[in-house]
Parts: structure tokens; sequence; C-alpha cells
């Protein structure tokens, strides 16, 4: 039915019969990355809620779970009346666990979106410091300097991803959208 909030109904159904922290963090996850996906725009409020709602009945049985504390974070960064709630949040995992990838990445997706580029920049380049392997940051990278027209940096960061990358379609994809750009800058 390419209806992903009810699956992630059906989760929570089952969260409430296991009641173990794993199957409420599974339907929070459920209900917020269910949200790029539905129509009705109206629905979307109640979708963060639950997702809320779920990361902290996950939380309350499984209190250091960083990942939960992380999307219950981005719950209140993009859904509720105040984000600042959710940043700080965010800055309070930062203090005890700033090498986590997941945490550098939540910064930068918001950054972006802010459009505070030099600042998502920043936090890419953090994550890869953390895990060079984690080889989407360069496209993330990529993406935020051709954002602010840098196309030096951005072809570079390209190659990077190039390089690293054992998908042999997405480098040939890669390989030519460098050549475009090196096209268009001469």
């Amino acid at each position: 039915m390419k209806r992903p909030d009810l699956a992630a109904y059906y989760i929570e159904e089952l969260a409430k019969k296991e009641n173990k922290a794993a199957t409420w963090i599974k339907a929070g996850n459920r209900y917020y990355y269910a949200i790029q996906f539905i129509q009705d725009k109206t629905a979307i409020p109640v979708l963060y809620q639950s997702a809320t709602r779920c990361f902290g009945k996950g939380l309350e049985l499984e209190p250091n779970n960083t990942d939960a504390k992380i999307m219950i974070a981005s719950c209140f960064v993009e859904g509720s009346e105040d984000p600042m709630e959710g940043i700080k949040r965010l800055k309070e995992i930062e203090k005890t666990d700033s090498n986590n990838v997941k945490l550098q990445l939540t910064f930068a997706f918001f950054s972006v979106k802010s459009g505070q580029l030099d600042k998502a920049i920043s936090r890419f380049n953090k994550v890869i410091q953390i895990d060079s392997n984690y080889i989407e940051a360069y496209l993330h990278l990529a993406d935020a300097y051709e954002q602010k027209n840098e196309i030096d940096k951005t072809i570079k960061m390209l190659e990077k991803y190039s390089a690293k990358t054992t998908d042999v379609t997405a480098r040939m994809e890669i390989n030519k959208y460098i050549q475009q750009l090196t096209t268009k800058q001469k």
C-alpha cells in the first residue's frame, strides 16, 4: 500500500506487546523515516509525536542508548515548536560522545537545512576524521561545496568518493559528473 506510517503503527503495536527497547526504537525509527514519504502534510506532526513517544519508551528501558537520544532530539528539531530543545539535547550528547558519527551527521544535515554550509562542511569533515570509510560524507561535502560554488573542492571530494567506492556504476556516474564540472569550469 506504500504506507510506511502503517508499518510504523504495527511495529509500535508489537513494541507494546514485547516492551523491549529495541522494538520501541525500531517503531520510532519507522515513524521518523515515514515522514519523508507522507503525501498528507497534515499527518507530519502526528508522526513526529509518535516517533518521539516510541523513542521515549525505548529510552525508559535503555536510558544510555545514544542513537535513540539522537533521534528524539531530531524529532524536537524538526517536528516541534521548540527546535532549540533538540539542539540542546544534541549538544549534551556531544559533551560525552563527540566522535559519534550519527551525531556529527545529524548536526551536519541540520546545518545544511538551515543554510549554514560552513558548519555543515566542518561536521562532514569531522565524520571523515572519525571514520574515513564513511564514504557518503564525501558526497555530502561535494554537495555543500557545490552549493557554495567552490567547484575545485567539489571535484576533489567527488574524486575521493570515486577512489573509495566499490560500486562500479556509482564510480562511472561520479566520474562523468566530474567531467561535466571540469568542462563547465573552463
